[in-house]
């Protein structure tokens, strides 16, 4: 679990945080949730190898 989370983290640093100026607390939690939308979407991956951003949680 956690050499997917690093790699979540990577992913969101590499490809949104590097590229985004942030303005303030309200905008990052947006600015995730848009990353996060267009990432587990996006078709330059099939579906089948990738792995989604948000992972349910087991209780």
């Amino acid at each position: 679990m956690n050499s997917i989370t690093e790699r979540c983290v990577q992913t969101c640093q590499s490809e949104l945080l590097d590229r985004t100026l942030i303005w303030n607390q309200h905008h990052l939690p947006h600015a995730l949730r848009e990353f996060e939308t267009y990432y587990n979407e996006r078709d330059s991956v099939a579906p089948s190898t990738r792995t989604n951003m948000r992972h349910e949680q087991h209780g």
